[in-house]
C-alpha cells in the first residue's frame, strides 16, 4: 500500500510504501563462503544458526559449489504462530521474531542483525539478502504483417548488421548466445522448430516452472531440463522476442546473428518476478554450457555496482565470457537510474536507440477521407477505443497539457483527450487524465515532428502518439464542433521521428559510485521480433531488453570475424565503443546526446570488425569535483599495416542537469539538457602511430564554470579526427563527469523524516509532540522517508529521552539505499516497540522490547560517497518523543 504526500503544483507527489524499503525475499540470504566446499561450509554454518535459532526452520534452496561462487541460499521458515510472553513487562512478543538459546526469554535474536554478524564467522566471506527481481514490464503490440515488406522494419541498416551479413558473409555461425529470460518457444518457424542437439536452441532448462513468483513466498521453483515458454494470455513472450532479435531466422526475418546458436535458462514465470539466487544459478549453468556471450535483459532500479548478481557478473566476465546487460527503462525518472545487475564493474550495460521504422496504425476524423498515423504507447493496458475527442486541457496546444489537474476539463469524462506532449511524463498526462474519467489519451508531438511511441509503464488508459501536424489538425476540428475518431486496426510501415536517437525510456547513468554507464547502445526502440505462436507468433516491442540482445547479436558477429583468435571482454566492449555513431538529443538539432544517456553510441558492427585500431579505455568517468580524477591516459594501438595519424579534439555533449531545484534536490522527471561544458587539455594535438605500435594521450579535465550547487553533469567526446586520405574512421572515447560535489547533497527529501501513526499518515508529529505508544492495542509509529539521494547505509538509533542516552537501534541498519522517484516511492517503517543491543559474550544482536518511558529514534544517513567514520559525512535526524505505555 501507499500513501500520498501533497506537494506544491508543478511538482511530483511523493508516495510512500507502507510495505517497507527493501524488496527482498522474507528470511533468504545469500551466504559466500572462502574455503574449498561450499556444501561442508553451508552446512556449518546451518548448524551455527540452528543453535541460535530454536523456533525456526532452515532450508538451503540453493547451493552454488562452483570456481567463481562458493556459496548457499539459506532460507530462515519462520513459525506460523507461538506468540510468548515476556516476563518482565508482560507484552506480548509477535511472532515475527524468532526465539534464541538465551536464558532472558524475553531477548529475541534480530534476523538481519543476526545475518550481518555471520560475517564474523572465518568461513563467511560476504551475506547478501536475496533480491526480487521483477519482471520486466514490457508488452507487445502484435503485428499483422500480411502484405507488408518486413524487412523495412529491420534497424539492421543503423547498425550496419545488414553489411556485415552482406559485404561479410557473416550471420555468426558457430557463436552460442546464452539468454536468461523468461523462456522460448523454440517451436517457432524462426526459432529453429525444437530444442537440443542440432536446433538452433541448442542449450538451457527451465529453473523455475509456470507458476513461479518471488513475490510470493508460498512459491518454490519447479525446475525442468525443458525452456520452452507455452504461457497462454497474460503472458508477454519477452524471452521469446529477445531470443528473435539475438537469431531468429526464417523467409520474412532476418535476426543480428541468424546462424548463431541459442541458449535459453528460464528465470521468469508466466507471470510474477524472479530472484536474485535463481538468477545466479541460470548464470552459472549458462557459464559451465560453454556459451560465448550471456545476455540478460532483466534488473532492478539500483545503482550500487553490489549484490550477488553484479558480483558474479563480473567474475564470469573476467573469464572471458561477455555478460550483456539491459541498463534499464526508466528514463523518465531523470539521472541515475541504470539497474543492477548491468552496473556491475565489468558487465556491458545497454542503452536504447529508436527503431527509424515502426507499424503504424491509422485513424481517421469521422466525415474525413485522410487517415493520420498513430502508434500505442509502450506498454499498452489495452486498444484505444473509437470514440468523441475533446481538448484534454483548458490550454490545450502547450507542453503542459495534462500536468496539473486542475486545468483537465471536466467533459473528458468517457471521451478520448487530446494533448500535447512535453514537461510532465506520459504516465503522468494519463494518469491525470483517466482520474478525471478520460477512457483514452491522444499525445501529438511537438512541433514538426512525427508519429512516436509514448513510453507509458504505469498507464492505466490506453495512450496513442501522433505528429505535431495531426495534433493541431484535431485542435481545429474540436474547435469547430463534435469530433470523433475512428481507429483502423490495419498497420503499414511508416518513419518515426525519433528514429536513430536515443529512446525516450533509456535509463540515465551514471552508477551512484560515478563509474561510466551505461556504455554501449543498441536498437530497442519498436523492435519487430518473434513472438510464441500463442500470443501471435509476431510482436513489436521496446525496451532496453530489445536493446541489449541486439548488441548480444552484434557481440556474436564481432566472435564469428575472429576466427578463433582470443580477445577478451573489455576489449570487445572497447571497440564497440571506438566507433560507435552519437545521436543529437533531436534529430535535426545541432548537438550530441550525453554519453549518461547513450554510453558510446550505437553499435557499428562493420566498423567494429574492419577497424584496425584500437583505444583502450573504451569510456572515461572523471568522478565529481570533491573526488576529481584530474587526468587519464588512453592507450592508441595501431593492429592495421599502415600508419595512422590523428588530430584530438574535445567533442562536448549536452550536459544534465539533475535537479529541479537547489534547495530540496528533488530529481528533474525526466532530466533536462544545458549547454555547460569542460575543457580537456591533451598533452598531444596530434598523434601519429606505426603498425603494430602503441601510443599514449593524457587527457586533463577543467571541469565547467557551472555554479557547483547545481551538479552539472557535463559530459562528451574525445574525438581522433583521422588525417588519413582515404577509409579512415575517426574514433571518440566518451567521458563524462560532474560539476559538483555529491557528498553535500541532502538525502533526505520532501520534508522526511516525519512521524506519523498507523491510522491517519497525514498528522505529522511535531518536535514538541508526543506520541502516547499503546503496545495493547491502538495505532502504531510510523516514520515516513523520501530518498532524494541514495544513501549506504541508515542507522536508526533508540535514545533514552530523559538521559539521552543510546539504548541500541530501532530498526536494523538500511544498507545500500536507491534513491526514491515517482516510480520507485518513499517508504514507511513501523516501530513495534522494541530495540537490538549486543549481549555481552556473544558479539550477537537481541532484540529487546522497550520497557515504558520516553523515548526518541533517530534516522543517520551517510552521505553520497561519504566517509561513515566522518561524522560531517552523516545526515541526521531525530524525532520527537514517543512514550510507550
Amino acid at each position: 500500500a501507499t500513501v500520498g504526500l501533497s506537494s506544491a503544483a508543478g511538482q511530483q507527489e511523493a508516495q510512500f510504501d507502507v510495505g517497507g524499503i527493501k524488496p527482498f525475499v522474507t528470511g533468504r540470504y545469500i551466504f559466500e563462503f572462502g574455503g574449498s566446499s561450499a556444501k561442508s561450509d553451508s552446512q556449518k554454518v546451518v548448524d551455527f544458526l540452528k543453535d541460535k535459532f530454536t523456533d525456526a526452520t532452515l532450508s538451503v534452496p540453493q547451493l552454488f559449489d562452483h570456481a567463481l561462487m562458493k556459496a548457499a541460499t539459506i532460507q530462515f521458515d519462520k513459525p506460523v504462530a507461538g506468540k510468548k510472553k515476556n516476563k518482565d513487562n508482560d507484552s506480548l512478543i509477535s511472532p515475527n521474531s524468532l526465539s534464541v538459546n538465551n536464558e532472558e526469554d524475553g531477548d529475541k535474536m534480530d534476523l538481519d542483525d543476526i545475518v550481518k554478524s555471520m560475517a564474523d564467522l572465518g568461513l563467511v566471506t560476504n551475506v547478501y539478502p536475496v533480491r526480487i527481481v521483477q519482471r520486466p514490464t514490457t508488452s507487445a503490440v502484435v503485428a499483422t504483417t500480411d502484405g507488408i515488406d518486413t524487412s523495412k522494419l529491420f534497424p539492421h541498416a543503423q547498425t550496419q548488421v545488414d553489411r556485415v551479413h552482406s559485404e561479410l558473409k557473416n550471420t555468426g555461425k558457430g557463436i552460442s548466445v546464452g539468454v536468461i529470460d523468461s523462456g522460448v518457444d523454440y517451436m517457432h518457424p524462426a526459432l529453429g522448430g525444437g530444442f537440443g542437439e542440432g536446433f538452433k536452441v541448442r542449450y538451457g532448462r527451465d529453473l523455475v516452472g509456470d507458476n513461479y513468483d518471488a513475490n510470493n513466498p508460498a512459491s518454490v521453483p519447479v525446475p525442468d531440463d525443458d525452456p520452452i515458454d507455452t504461457c497462454d494470455t497474460g503472458a508477454s513472450g519477452h524471452g521469446t522476442h529477445v531470443s528473435g532479435i539475438v537469431a531468429g531466422k526464417s523467409d520474412n526475418f532476418t535476426g543480428v546473428a541468424p546462424d548463431a546458436t541459442l541458449g535459453m535458462w528460464r528465470v521468469f514465470g508466466c507471470t510474477g518476478s524472479a530472484s536474485d539466487d535463481v538468477i545466479m544459478d541460470a548464470m552459472l549453468s549458462a557459464y559451465d554450457a560453454g556459451v560465448d556471450i550471456i545476455s540478460m535483459s532483466l534488473g532492478d532500479v539500483y545503482g550500487w555496482p553490489s549484490g550477488p548478481s553484479a558480483v558474479l557478473a563480473e567474475r564470469i566476465t573476467a573469464k572471458g565470457v561477455p555478460v550483456i546487460i539491459a541498463a534499464g527503462n526508466e528514463g523518465s525518472s531523470g539521472a541515475f537510474t541504470v539497474s543492477v545487475p548491468s552496473v556491475g564493474h565489468g558487465a556491458y550495460s545497454v542503452a536504447s536507440y529508436d527503431n527509424n521504422n515502426n507499424l503504424m496504425n491509422a485513424f481517421e476524423i469521422e466525415g474525413s477521407s485522410e487517415s493520420y498515423g498513430y502508434a500505442f504507447g509502450e506498454p499498452s493496458p489495452g486498444k484505444i477505443p473509437n470514440g468523441q475527442i475533446v481538448a484534454g486541457d483548458t490550454n490545450v496546444g502547450s507542453s503542459s497539457d495534462g500536468c496539473d489537474k486542475a486545468n483537465i476539463p471536466s467533459d473528458v469524462k468517457g471521451k478520448l483527450a487530446l494533448v500535447q506532449r512535453g514537461s510532465c511524463t506520459f504516465d503522468e498526462k494519463s494518469g491525470n487524465l483517466a482520474a478525471a474519467g478520460a477512457v483514452g489519451v491522444v499525445v501529438f508531438n511537438a512541433e514538426g515532428q512525427d508519429v512516436f511511441t509514448p513510453s507509458t509503464p504505469e498507464s492505466k488508459i490506453p495512450v496513442v502518439g501522433i505528429s505535431s501536424e495531426a495534433g493541431k489538425i484535431l485542435i481545429e476540428a474540436i474547435k469547430k464542433g463534435d469530433t470523433s475518431l475512428k481507429f483502423a486496426d490495419e498497420q503499414q510501415v511508416g518513419p518515426v521521428s525519433t528514429g536513430n536517437t536515443v529512446s525516450s525510456f533509456s535509463s540515465v547513468g551514471p552508477s551512484y559510485e560515478l563509474d561510466f554507464k551505461p556504455e554501449i547502445a543498441g536498437v530497442g526502440g519498436n523492435v519487430y521480433s518473434t513472438l510464441p505462436r500463442k500470443l501471435g507468433s509476431w510482436g513489436i516491442m521496446s525496451g532496453t531488453s530489445m536493446a541489449t540482445p541486439y548488441v548480444s547479436g552484434s557481440v556474436a558477429l564481432y566472435l564469428n570475424s575472429l576466427k578463433g583468435k582470443k580477445t577478451t571482454p573489455a576489449f570487445i566492449l572497447e571497440q564497440f565503443q571506438n566507433y560507435a555513431f552519437k545521436a543529437p538529443t533531436v534529430n535535426g538539432e545541432d548537438n550530441v546526446d550525453s554519453p549518461y544517456r547513450q554510453g558510446a553510441g550505437l553499435v557499428q558492427v562493420y566498423d567494429t570488425i574492419k577497424e584496425t585500431v584500437h583505444v583502450s579505455p573504451g569510456g572515461i568517468s572523471f568522478n565529481d569535483t570533491a573526488n576529481l580524477v584530474k587526468s587519464h591516459t588512453l592507450t592508441i594501438t595501431n593492429n592495421g599495416h599502415s600508419i595512422v595519424s590523428y588530430q584530438i579534439l574535445n567533442n562536448v555533449s549536452v550536459s544534465v542537469v539533475p535537479y529541479a531545484d537547489t534547495k530540496d534536490y528533488l530529481f528533474k522527471e525526466p532530466a533536462s539538457f544545458g549547454k555547460d561544458a569542460a575543457s580537456l587539455k591533451f598533452n598531444k594535438k596530434t598523434i601519429k602511430i606505426s603498425p603494430g605500435k602503441s601510443a599514449k594521450l593524457k587527457v586533463s579535465v577543467i571541469p565547467p564554470k557551472s555554479n557547483p550547487a547545481d551538479h552539472i553533469m557535463y559530459g562528451g567526446y574525445i574525438q581522433l579526427k583521422s588525417q588519413q586520405k582515404k577509409n579512415a574512421k575517426d574514433i571518440t572515447i566518451p567521458y563524462i563527469g560532474i560539476a559538483g560535489n555529491q557528498r553535500e547533497l541532502p538525502i533526505y527529501g520532501h520534508e522526511t523524516p516525519y512521524l506519523t501513526n498507523s491510522t491517519d499518515a497525514t498528522y505529522i508529529f511535531g518536535p514538541d509532540d508526543v506520541y502516547e505508544y499503546k503496545r495493547a492495542g491502538g495505532t502504531a509509529p510510523i516514520f515516513i522517508f523520501y530518498l532524494a539521494n541514495p544513501s549506504k547505509q541508515i542507522k536508526a538509533p533508540l535514545f533514552d529521552a530523559e538521559t539521552n542516552k543510546q539504548l541500541g537501534y530501532a530498526f536494523a541498519d538500511i544498507e545500500l539505499s536507491a534513491r526514491s522517484s515517482s516510480g520507485n516511492p518513499g517508504f514507511a517503517l513501523e516501530w513495534k516497540g522494541s530495540y537490538t543491543s549486543n549481549v555481552a559474550g556473544l558479539n550477537l544482536p537481541i532484540t529487546k522490547l522497550a520497557s515504558p518511558g520516553k523515548y526518541r529514534i533517530g534516522f543517520n544517513a551517510l552521505k553520497w560517497l561519504g566517509n561513515p567514520k566522518s561524522k560531517k559525512d552523516w545526515e541526521n535526524w531525530t524525532s520527537s518523543v514517543i512514550e510507550v505505555k
